[in-house]
């Protein structure tokens, strides 16, 4: 199988097209930015691998324009970030899977393994409770005190808009709509008691 990995980390590049090599005995060629990756598609390749953060394009964008060139080729996003609004924005991307790059090397080859397959690569391999900052914790927490947007304003101060930017962005992060359903769900993962 011949894998394209477009990503500007030498180092994992490197690593990345050793252990497929040394596991498989997959070709792996690298593009190093967006321009690069979409110029090598002409050398025919059986899956693409494109980190979410290259130097010339976000790589959501890279997805949609590896789309547009060759429709029908499998692409991953391979990523440093584990966080489930990234996961959910990937597939909504069009694309078949999501590795993440502290995962074994047995757990990524089973993904690429699914994906080959024509099964999607959104398994239970990735880390399930997502990452949030500092702050976004402290959120939650008041939230899950019952406390309303211009309490947690009061005792963080910070503005109400920030609050609900928060909100917004952990409601994403954990999947869901509401202030109820994200302190159950943050209950499950853990994150809160």
């Amino acid at each position: 199988m011949r894998l394209l990995l477009i990503d500007d980390h030498p180092l994992f590049v490197d690593g990345f097209a050793t252990m497929v090599a040394a596991a498989r005995g997959w070709h792996c060629a690298a593009a190093h930015s967006a321009t690069e990756g979409c110029a090598r598609l002409a050398d025919g390749f059986d899956l693409a691998l494109v980190d979410l953060e290259l130097p010339d394009r976000d790589g959501f964008a890279t997805l949609a324009d590896l789309a547009a060139i060759d429709p029908a080729l499998p692409r991953i996003v391979i990523s440093g970030r584990a966080d489930a609004a990234a996961r959910m924005r990937v597939r909504a991307a069009g694309a078949s899977g999501f590795i993440v790059k502290s995962l074994p090397p047995a757990q990524m080859l089973a993904i690429i393994d699914d994906v080959a397959a024509g099964r999607c690569g959104f398994g239970e391999t990735a880390t399930a409770v997502p990452s949030l900052s500092p702050r976004q914790l402290d959120v939650l927490a008041l939230l899950a005190e019952g406390h309303a947007n211009k309490e947690i304003r009061f005792r963080l101060g910070i503005a109400e808009r920030t609050v609900r930017a928060h909100l917004t962005e952990l409601f994403a992060a954990l999947g869901v709509s509401t202030r109820v359903n994200a302190i159950l769900r943050a209950r499950e993962i853990g994150l809160i008691r």
